[in-house]
């Protein structure tokens, strides 16, 4: 699974961003800057860096997740942490991975995690569509030729020393007549020392305090495109997934052992009752019109792909069947159940099969 979109999102709205058990996304603010090299100017932005010590599961993404993509917090959970637990498996292998729009993670000498941000993205909503400048020089300027300067000599000062001597009684007084006719409004021009011109009139018109807000609303982006892939293969929600744009899960065999439950240790001559995961019964499904849960294991934007999931679950034993439309997608439920008891029986036997299945409440 990939949480670069999901992360992103967030980082327009929020400072910090955790990924639990591995590190927090923090969001600094960063003023306009100009690169003396390229002169370019760069405009405001959010300034990313990784704290490995935050770790604790704030529930953020959790949550965010499982309202994109319309499932349980448990379940969000668990995608979240597989897709993590992936992260640190390629930085132990090869020693770094990256996230789309986020960044590069790598290991020093020291076996420290370092973090290189993505440059290029501007997570600050104040500065959305601002692009960078290009600076150019003006009027084709050069550098000046030192060659026709001429050097001032130390008997040319004197000619300076005598006009010095004569203007600067003049600024005096003229900066005593400036002083002297300094308005009401505590200004001072040369305008104001006109003889022929009309006399300053104040304005009658008060200036008028206007603001405008500019109101953006953000739609929620589908990402149920992340868990399955129309154009893909048939898939087999039973014998596991393995989908390089959506969950990749390890497929599990069908043995006895991967459904019955390890016997408990007893006294000598007490008996023992070991219980059994049963097959769900067709009495215990409804039709969908008055049926208060139903088991959902897939979503296709094909319909084609959906059928032929049905007859794979329905060849296994399960009351397969559509299970409605969401964002363009059609459900396939392994069945609908009256009692959410059914429902989570049927769950527990096709995680243990090794597949992915969510309840979705009717009512």
């Amino acid at each position: 699974m990939r949480l670069d979109p999901f992360i992103t999102d967030l980082l327009y709205d929020h400072d910090c961003v955790i990924l639990p058990e591995f590190g927090g996304m923090v969001a600094n603010y960063r003023s306009a800057r100009l690169n003396v090299i390229s002169h370019v100017i760069q405009p405001p932005s959010k300034s990313i860096g990784f704290n490995p010590s935050l770790k604790y599961n704030d529930g953020l993404l959790t949550n965010y997740v499982s309202a994109a993509l319309g499932m349980s917090y448990k379940d969000a959970a668990a995608l979240v942490a597989q897709t993590i637990a992936e992260y640190q498996q390629m930085l132990a292998a090869e020693g770094r991975f990256s996230i789309d729009r986020i960044g590069v993670f790598y290991k020093d000498r020291f076996g420290q995690v370092q973090f290189i941000p993505e440059e290029q993205e501007n997570f600050l909503m104040s500065s959305y569509g601002l692009k960078p400048i290009q600076l150019k020089l003006v009027g084709g300027m050069t550098n000046l030729d030192s060659s026709k300067i001429i050097p001032m000599n130390g008997a040319n000062t004197r000619p300076w020393k005598v006009a010095a001597a004569i203007l600067l009684p003049a600024l005096l007084a003229g900066s005593w007549v400036l002083g002297s006719r300094v308005g009401k409004h505590d200004e001072m021009s040369f305008a104001s020392m006109n003889p022929f011109g009309e006399p300053r009139k104040e304005s009658v018109y008060a200036p008028v305090e206007s603001s405008w807000d500019l109101s953006m609303t953000f739609s929620m982006p589908n990402y149920d495109y992340l868990l399955h892939n129309a154009e893909s293969m048939p898939i087999d929600f039973v014998n596991g997934v393995v989908d390089s744009e959506g969950i990749e899960l390890k497929a599990r065999a069908h043995s006895q052992e991967a459904i019955t439950p390890v016997e408990e240790k007893a006294e000598p001559g007490a008996v023992v009752q070991v219980a059994k995961i049963s097959e769900p019964k067709a009495k215990k499904t409804v039709s969908n019109s008055t049926s208060a849960y139903t088991l959902i294991g897939g979503a296709f934007q094909v319909k084609e792909n959906g059928q032929r999931l049905i007859d794979q679950l329905r060849a296994q034993g399960y009351d397969a069947q559509f299970a409605g439309m969401r964002d363009n997608l059609h459900l396939v439920a392994y069945g609908h159940f009256s009692r959410r008891e059914d429902a989570e029986a049927v769950k527990t036997k096709v995680q243990a099969s090794g597949a992915k299945a969510w309840i979705r409440t009717n009512q």
